[in-house]
């Protein structure tokens, strides 16, 4: 990469990163440009080279910290896959890694609050080659159960949705019901989205 393209994305990252910050303990919605110029130590004008206006940086700043997450959460998940070949214990543990994640980032979930499955509409901008083939595995364990990848891919995409829209309520909130309320049967039901159309209709257990 040219060294004045590399120099681009560091500022734009870096702009990102101080919004990032700001938004953290604000409401996403009342921080001003203005708040995150200053944080970043830029002039107004520099940040509408990189972003159109406000709601541009939060799309981006959303899908960043999003596809950040995701990564993280694949890599553990990776470790899992090599102890075991059962997918419906495989999915149970990924959703109990996914919850645990998000309890872990409860200061993000303001960023992130009902976005964290927005990395998995566009897989070519947030996957890098490593990330690419522990998602690819998790989609052929899939597959060799009867279910086309786009199935699959759907199943996962409305699956981490539900989890992560209903976990920010009950980590943010504890409205209308706890974490530790819900966990159970918010795993149940990703599983039952997960496995619908399998010849898997029950086993493996929640702790």
């Amino acid at each position: 990469m040219p060294a004045n393209q590399n120099k681009k994305l560091e500022k734009k990252r870096k702009i990102i990163e101080s919004a990032y910050q700001i938004v953290k303990s604000k409401n996403i919605y009342n921080t001003a440009v203005d708040d995150i110029v200053k944080s970043a130590g830029i002039a107004r004008g520099t940040f509408y080279l990189y972003f159109k206006d406000k709601s541009d940086l939060i799309e981006q700043l959303i899908f960043l910290k999003s596809s950040e997450s995701m990564k993280v959460l694949l890599k553990k998940f990776e470790e899992r896959m090599s102890d075991s070949d059962d997918i419906f214990e495989l999915s149970r543990e990924f959703i109990g890694l996914f919850i645990d994640f998000l309890i872990e980032q409860k200061e993000a979930l303001a960023v992130l609050t009902k976005n964290i499955s927005s990395c998995l509409r566009d897989f070519p901008r947030f996957y890098d080659d490593e990330v690419e083939n522990i998602y690819s595995g998790i989609i052929q364990r899939f597959v060799q159960l009867g279910l086309s990848e786009d199935d699959i891919n759907k199943k996962i995409y409305l699956a981490v949705d539900m989890v992560g829209s209903v976990c920010s309520d009950a980590i943010l909130f504890g409205k209308p019901y706890g974490i530790n309320e819900i966990r159970r049967p918010l795993t149940d039901a990703a599983i039952a989205i997960l496995m619908s159309g399998t010849a898997l209709t029950s086993g493996g257990s929640d702790e």
